[in-house]
């Protein structure tokens, strides 16, 4: 089944398949994991999500250059979204 909007009750649509998501620690300053997943949008309310996520990271912090392939990634025009830790009160 397709991720559900909840505002707005319908199926969210695949914008794009394929981008990367870095999974960031240590206060957001560096890349943990690199992952490839999908990004969906709701055709009503524009609401996009991250979605279908593969069944491992592609990169992670231990490799060398991790930062260094996100920050080529971008150059490139790839999408990447950045998974930012939050603090918990």
């Amino acid at each position: 089944m397709r991720p559900i909007c909840v505002k707005c009750e319908v199926e969210l649509r695949m914008e794009q398949a394929g981008i990367y998501v870095a999974e960031m620690f240590r206060e957001n300053k560096e890349v943990y994991k690199l992952w490839r997943a999908d990004l969906w949008k709701c055709p009503i309310c524009k609401t996009e999500i991250v979605h279908g996520f593969g069944n491992n990271p592609i990169a992670e912090h231990f490799d060398t250059g991790v930062d260094k392939r996100v920050k080529l990634l971008i150059e490139k025009g790839e999408k990447v979204v950045f998974n930012k830790e939050v603090k918990y009160l």
